[in-house]
């Protein structure tokens, strides 16, 4: 299966080419017809390829993909791909994260509102003291999937836990410098300030302040060619 999904995700195998017939794949892989079988229909269930009764299994174009699967994740990192869908995924999180953060403001329970606090105040702690990156990557993120659950949206928040899971693999120290802590820590604390006043449209803008600097800042990056 991840196999086939770096050869289709990679181009090796383009859309409307045909899959081996299930027989010979059994034969090349060394393993049982039922086992390719049921790797088949697991990427069909992922929009990578159409399983035909009776005929061949053909790929199927990129609009059909599940680029939220972490096998197609997976496959884009493998391929040389993952910076290309980072790109779209922290523009999904622009678009996600505001609404989340502005339901939060909405619907937050006192004690998620003061669980948000408590992190942005750990983000402010280590500016203060230890200045610890990944420390403070570590509470950043705490913050953001706190935000979500605040939303009390348990879709949203599965779709943006899954989104986090694929950009962690490249949200490391090196996206971040000491000099900037102070400055994220107010956008954070921003974003926790406007959901305790329950601000739903002040939620919203802190939130887009803060991700869209982001994605300005991976763009600058890369343009510098500066490893994301």
């Amino acid at each position: 299966m991840e196999h086939f999904a770096r050869q289709i995700v990679g181009g090796t195998i383009k859309p409307g080419d045909q899959l081996d017939a299930e027989p010979d794949l059994a034969s090349q892989f060394g393993i049982s017809k039922p086992t390719i079988r049921e790797s088949l229909q697991h990427l069909a269930s992922l929009g990578l390829v159409r399983v035909q009764q009776g005929k061949r299994t053909v790929a199927l174009d990129d609009a059909d993909w599940d680029f939220l699967a972490p096998v197609v994740q997976e496959a884009f990192q493998q391929t040389g791909q993952g910076y290309e869908l980072a790109e779209q995924l922290h523009e999904v999180r622009m678009i996600l994260e505001a609404s989340s953060a502005e339901l939060a403001a909405l619907r937050a329970e006192p004690a998620q509102v003061e669980r948000l606090q408590e992190l942005a105040e750990a983000m402010a702690e280590i500016t203060r003291t230890t200045q610890d990156l990944e420390d403070f990557l570590r509470e950043d993120r705490a913050f953001h999937e706190m935000v979500a659950r605040a939303s009390r949206n348990r879709a949203l928040l599965q779709v943006i836990r899954n989104i986090h899971q694929f950009l962690s693999t490249n949200w490391t120290i090196s996206t971040i410098t000491v000099a900037e802590l102070p400055h994220l820590t107010g956008l954070h604390a921003a974003v926790a300030d406007a959901i305790e006043r329950r601000d739903p449209e002040g939620a919203r803008r802190a939130m887009q302040t803060h991700l869209s600097e982001v994605v300005a800042k991976r763009a600058a990056r890369r343009q510098s060619g500066v490893s994301p």
